[in-house]
């Protein structure tokens, strides 16, 4: 057989392949559109690659799973957990403080489970948290209502045309005002790989507490993701992680209501954000950059692809698993659908975490890595004395480490 043929074959076949999925139905409403990414900023001045952040302690190692938010307030480090915790470190010991959704199995029950991300405390001392499956919360930490949770934001409200799917993080003003995002108005956490193929719609919104309404401030992000105010609360940023970057939303000013890029070009994945005591934010970097994530917004029709290859296989497991219940299926639908399995996609490169120190300007200041792969997936950081906090939506520990010289 002649290449010629081999190469007519080869294009008859791809073509009836793209034919069918392409006729497939779609679960959700969803578009896929061309788009590209900035390219990645050099490894240069102040993001020049080095080991500040090496030797990090894992700290209550395989006794947590996930302890992706984090937050020290009064004296005491806060962190929220897998299984619908949030939980506080006391004389090293592991403190319960409030729990969200039901009593679960394990871990691929997750929707049940509840699953708080991010969270933050008002100037009363009451704790606001984003549960991914169950919305927003604002929790008591006064002694005689300890753990008490009012629910401000339900999973079932529509907001501008579209229920929250996806919760994610969240921040106080001073005024009582409830800034969150929502990461994705199609799919859940459990099927966040999805997000990352489908056109953005995630959101950045504000909670009033007076009106008890929320707004839409920002929309159609790849994948809305941390939140922080600025020192006098005149702009907030938002990352947009699908697209490695942050946005600028102004509060307060001539630009009010208006938005713009703050920093582009990231070398991964920007997560949680978070100020420090001088005005300048933190930005940690859950996972660099792969050349198959960093292009795909290019190729609309694979990623369409991709998403309703994925959506036979979630079918299919569903299927078998309402005739034969069994664990196995339950597990791997939630595998298929969640972020936890880009590790096949993290173990085609070396990884590295990051953090990004960056002024008010947006201007990159100084730059933290690891490079040596025993510690990856870190998306929040607490300062707390003379050490670092690292938290993880991965991991099994509580990262820490000495501060690093320059850092503050």
């Amino acid at each position: 057989m002649t290449i010629a043929n081999l190469l007519l074959k080869f294009g008859v076949y791809s073509s009836a392949l793209v034919g069918f999925f392409t006729l497939l139905p779609l679960t959700h409403n969803v578009t896929f559109t061309e788009y590209t990414v900035t390219p990645q900023k050099p490894f240069t001045g102040p993001l020049a690659l080095n080991d500040k952040l090496s030797g990090i302690s894992k700290l209550f190692e395989d006794q947590i799973v996930g302890p992706e938010g984090l937050l020290y307030y009064n004296n005491t480090l806060y962190t929220t957990l897998h299984y619908g915790h949030v939980v506080k470190i006391v004389n090293n010991e592991i403190v319960p403080v409030v729990k969200f959704g039901k009593v679960c199995d394990g871990l691929y029950e997750e929707h049940i489970c509840g699953r708080p991300l991010g969270l933050n405390i008002d100037k009363s001392g009451f704790l606001y948290v984003a549960d991914a499956y169950y919305g927003v919360f604002k929790v008591n930490l006064n002694s005689n209502l300890y753990g008490a949770k009012e629910q401000l934001v339900s999973m079932d409200e529509v907001i501008d045309g579209a229920q929250p799917k996806l919760p994610n993080s969240v921040i106080v003003a001073s005024d009582g005002s409830v800034y969150w995002t929502d990461s994705d108005t199609n799919y859940k956490l459990h099927d966040g790989v999805y997000s990352l193929f489908v056109d953005g719609t995630g959101r950045l919104l504000k909670y009033d507490p007076k009106t008890k309404k929320n707004t839409v401030l920002m929309k159609n992000l790849q994948f809305a993701n941390g939140v922080e105010l600025s020192n006098d609360e005149s702009f907030i940023l938002v990352s947009e992680t699908g697209k490695y970057c942050v946005h600028k939303y102004y509060l307060k000013g001539p630009k009010a209501g208006k938005s713009e890029i703050f920093i582009d070009g990231l070398p991964g994945m920007p997560d949680n954000i978070k100020r420090n005591s001088k005005g300048s934010f933190y930005i940690p970097l859950v996972s660099t950059r792969t050349p198959i994530l960093e292009s795909i917004g290019e190729y609309p029709t694979i990623r369409m692809i991709a998403t309703k290859f994925l959506g036979i296989i979630d079918f299919t497991l569903l299927k078998i698993n309402s005739f034969y219940p069994n664990l196995y299926c339950k597990k791997a639908m939630h595998w298929i659908g969640h972020f936890e399995s880009m590790v096949l996609i993290k173990s085609m490169t070396k990884q590295r975490f990051s953090i990004l120190k960056v002024n008010e300007k947006g201007k990159l200041l100084s730059s933290y890595h690891s490079t040596d792969g025993k510690v990856s997936g870190i998306c929040d950081v607490e300062v707390v004395g003379d050490k670092l906090y690292l938290g993880s939506p991965f991991n099994h520990f509580l990262g820490v480490i000495k501060l690093p010289q320059g850092f503050l």
